[in-house]
């Protein structure tokens, strides 16, 4: 494999001067972007079907003109009869690495629209921010990694290795478009997962499970509920209360919780990020299946039936089998200790509704990760390389061992908020970025 070098400074003023010209040209294929209306979380939404179908068009025919060949399926139905898979091929000159650039074009809904002060998908430039509901997340990176490829063919250059686009339109439905990508489309060197950063470099994420403990007890009035606080040899049946067994679960986790945060770390994320959260509390008479119950009373009865739902992130050196036995095995050890758990153990589904996210963990000194912070750093820019605190789609390609990264203009921290923007200097600055990088990574001639 060829090594990369530093780029020339002739290329880098080149590239850099041909983005500053084509500013406009960038934040106006941003702008139409927003303007298509791709909200996945309602399926009620009539709309979505033409305005996804609409989007796909433009972008076919934006790489189409770039001379990328396309290959296009829908992905495997979520919420909507649809999802379009978008895979471009622009085959290089020969004897360089290639990169796949990935991006989702499909958005939450903008909410309440009387509480924005800018239309949701008016794509506005004010106050050099341009502002709309995906334009930071994640239009605004799809726009960049697209326009990035034509600035290098607008400078003249050839890449030699293969550049692939993957666009899917699902990811907000936790979806299945870049699992399918990274099955099916040809394998990349390197993958860039254009989600907002700040201009920051992310090579590692965390892991990211749910999973649901379902708990048995037994039914009885509760006017007996003495029985079960106080029992006596001649009265020996009483009822079970599965809210009751269900906090001790809860209680026994988060003491594993603690335990993680104190013998367990990673330098890219913050400490104490391994966490087991439980964020769905179901219980009542009647039993239960599937975390629902089947008949909702009211407290005048023991609840036979528990469910309780969990959120779980865990290190990029980890896995999912060790989270597993982790905790598992602390539920079953606390269930020795306890009669009823030990004769009616607590069941366990994982991945829950398809969250189950493996972690990515791409060294950080990476020829592309050092590339992107070596070109911000001579933007300018107070980049840094860290890590990713919550799941993206670099997940799948890393459950096939391909390295990438995570990086994109934009703040995550205005992402499915009324008035989302991304700054105008962050589009040019991540622009420049990532097709400095592909030019470094990829090589070239010209």
């Amino acid at each position: 494999m060829p090594e990369s070098l530093p780029l020339p400074d002739p290329t880098f003023q080149r590239v850099c001067g041909q983005v500053d010209t084509s500013s406009g040209d960038i934040l106006g294929f941003l702008s139409r972007l927003v303007r298509f209306p791709t909200p996945t979380q309602n399926p009620a939404d009539k709309n979505y079907p033409a305005a996804i179908r609409a989007c796909h068009a433009f972008l076919s025919e934006a790489l189409q003109a770039m001379g990328f060949t396309l290959d296009t399926w829908l992905a495997r139905p979520m919420s909507f009869p649809e999802h379009p898979v978008l895979v471009g091929t622009l085959k290089g000159s020969g004897g360089g690495r290639s990169m796949a650039l990935n991006g989702h074009v499909d958005v939450v809904p903008a909410g309440d629209e009387s509480t924005w002060k800018h239309k949701p998908w008016g794509g506005e430039t004010i106050d050099d921010r341009l502002w709309g509901r995906g334009a930071c997340d994640m239009k605004g990176g799809v726009a960049a990694m697209i326009q990035a490829v034509r600035v290098i063919r607008d400078c003249g250059l050839r890449l030699k290795g293969d550049v692939y686009v993957h666009i899917v339109s699902d990811e907000e439905v936790v979806g299945f478009g870049s699992r399918e990508c990274a099955e099916r489309a040809p394998r990349p060197d390197f993958v860039l997962v254009t989600e907002p950063t700040r201009l920051n470099v992310l090579p590692v994420e965390g892991g990211l499970e749910h999973v649901r403990i379902e708990i048995e007890g037994r039914e009885e009035h509760a006017g007996r509920r003495y029985a079960s606080i106080y029992p006596r040899e001649t009265d020996p049946g009483h009822g079970v209360n599965a809210v009751e067994k269900g906090l001790k679960i809860v209680q026994a986790l988060q003491d594993l919780e603690r335990n993680w945060a104190l013998s367990k770390s990673h330098p890219l994320l913050p400490a104490g990020f391994n966490t087991l959260l439980p964020g769905l509390f179901m219980s009542g008479p009647g039993g239960g299946r599937d975390g629902q119950l089947n008949m909702i009373t009211n407290p005048g009865t023991t609840p036979n039936y528990c469910a309780i739902e969990y959120n779980i992130w865990y290190y990029p050196q980890e896995t999912l089998d060790e989270i597993r036995r982790d905790v598992e095995g602390y539920v079953h050890a606390l269930s020795q200790y306890d009669p009823w758990l030990k004769a009616h153990p607590p069941r366990f589904t994982w991945g829950l509704r398809n969250i189950s996210f493996p972690p990515a963990n791409t060294d950080p000194d990476h020829e592309v990760v050092n590339s992107l912070l070596a070109s911000l750093q001579r933007l300018g820019c107070a980049s840094q390389i860290t890590g990713f605190n919550a799941a993206s789609d670099l997940a799948w390609y890393a459950a096939r061992g391909i390295p990438g990264a995570i990086f994109g203009p934009g703040d995550l921290a205005c992402a499915h908020s009324p008035d989302e923007f991304v700054p105008v200097s962050d589009m040019r600055n991540a622009t420049k970025a990532i097709a400095l990088a592909l030019l470094s990574w990829c090589g070239y001639e010209g």
